[in-house]
C-alpha cells in the first residue's frame, strides 16, 4: 500500500459517521427522541392556539374588522349577535376535522383537532374569566396596528401548526386537501384567497362609524373593516411564508477550487455535511478544476467561509440562498 493510499484512508476515517434514515428512525424511537418531540410538539400547540385565540378576540374584535376562515366568521358572529367565538371555531371546525381524515393524513387531522380544541380553551377561558382583555386601538390611523399585530400574531400560529404537521383548522384544513390534491405552489397564498371571500362579508357588520359630514369620507370608512381586514390577511400570509421558508431554508455555496480533496474532506469534518464535486473549465485559462457544490444550514455559512479560507485563499466561492431544501439531513417532505 503507497503512501498516498495511506493518507487517503486515514483522511476518511478522520470523517463523521455518515448518517442514514434508519439512524434518525432509531434516534426518533429513543426515550430522549420521545420526549424531545413530545415536548416540541406540545408547545407548538399551545402558543399556535393561543395565539389565534388572543388575536381574534383581543385585537381584531375590538379593533372592528375581521380576518379570515372560521375565526373571521366567528368574529362577525360575535359583533353581529353576541354568539361565543368559542361556540363557532368549535362547531363549525369538528366537521372540517372530520373531513381531513379522508383527505389527508390521520397526523394532520389528529393533531388539527386538538389545535382546535385548544382554541376552544383559549376562546372560553379569555371570552367567560378575561371579558376585559381587548386591546382597542383607537378609532385613527392607530387601528393599522392592530392589523399588523393581529397579522403577525395569527401567520406565526399558522407557521408553528404546519411545523409540527397539523393546521389551525377552518381554512387551513381546506389549503391543505386543495394542495394535496391539485398540486397548488403554496398553502399561504390558498389560505389568503379562500380568506377574502370571509372578509367581503364584514361590509355588512362592520360599518366604521359615521360621525363624518362628506359623503366621501362616509364611504371610506364604510370600506375601512375590509382594507384592515386585506392588509392584515396580507402580513399573515407574508409572516407565514417567512416563517415556514425559515424552517426550511439553507445557503448553497459553489467552490472553484485546487485543491478539491483537501478541501472536502475539510468541509464534510467540520459541518458533517456532503460535498458534490462537478468537473469544471475556465473557458479563458482552459485550466481543468473542480467546483465543489455544499448546502448547509445558515448558522453553518460562516464556519464553511472560514473552511474554505484557511484551506485555498485562491479559491473562487459563490454564495445562494436556497428557499427550501428536502431530505435526508435536512427536512423531508410531509404534509
Amino acid at each position: 500500500m503507497n503512501e498516498t493510499n495511506i493518507q487517503e484512508e486515514s483522511a476518511q476515517s478522520a470523517l463523521p459517521k455518515k448518517i442514514t434514515k434508519e439512524d434518525l428512525k432509531r434516534e426518533a424511537s429513543t426515550r430522549h427522541g420521545k420526549v424531545l418531540y413530545w415536548t416540541n410538539t406540545v408547545f407548538f400547540l399551545l402558543l399556535s392556539s393561543f395565539l389565534v385565540s388572543f388575536a381574534a378576540y383581543s385585537l381584531i374584535l375590538p379593533n372592528e374588522f375581521t380576518i379570515g376562515g372560521i375565526s373571521g366568521i366567528a368574529i362577525l358572529l360575535d359583533e353581529a349577535f353576541g354568539i361565543p367565538q368559542y361556540l363557532v371555531v368549535f362547531s363549525i371546525n369538528l366537521p372540517l376535522v372530520v373531513f381531513s381524515f379522508f383527505f389527508v393524513k390521520k397526523k394532520f387531522a389528529i393533531l388539527t383537532a386538538v389545535h382546535i380544541a385548544l382554541q376552544t380553551i383559549w376562546l372560553a377561558l379569555i371570552e367567560l374569566v378575561f371579558p376585559q382583555f381587548q386591546i382597542d386601538f383607537g378609532t385613527g390611523a392607530e387601528k393599522i396596528f392592530a392589523a399588523i399585530a393581529g397579522g403577525l400574531c395569527i401567520g406565526v400560529a399558522v407557521a408553528l401548526a404546519f411545523k409540527i404537521g397539523g393546521s389551525t383548522g377552518g381554512a387551513d384544513i381546506l389549503a391543505v386537501v386543495i394542495q394535496r390534491k391539485f398540486n397548488a405552489g403554496s398553502i399561504a397564498r390558498v389560505i389568503f384567497f379562500i380568506n377574502c371571500i370571509v372578509i367581503g362579508s364584514s361590509i355588512f357588520v362592520f360599518d366604521g362609524g359615521d360621525d363624518t359630514n362628506t359623503t366621501l369620507n362616509k364611504y371610506a370608512l364604510i370600506l375601512l373593516p375590509i382594507m384592515m381586514s386585506v392588509f392584515e390577511s396580507y402580513i399573515e400570509s407574508r409572516a407565514n411564508e417567512t416563517i415556514t421558508g425559515g424552517f426550511h431554508s439553507a445557503i448553497e455555496f459553489r467552490i472553484i477550487t485546487d485543491k478539491p480533496e483537501e478541501m472536502s474532506l475539510a468541509l464534510m469534518k467540520e459541518l458533517n455535511r456532503g460535498v458534490t464535486a462537478v468537473p469544471a473549465k475556465g473557458m479563458y485559462t482552459k485550466t481543468e478544476r473542480s467546483m465543489l457544490l455544499c448546502v448547509v444550514s445558515r448558522r453553518q455559512a460562516t464556519t464553511l467561509k472560514r473552511v474554505v479560507k484557511e484551506i485555498d485563499p485562491d479559491s473562487f466561492a459563490i454564495t445562494s440562498k436556497v428557499s427550501q431544501v428536502l431530505g435526508l439531513g435536512f427536512y423531508s417532505a410531509e404534509v
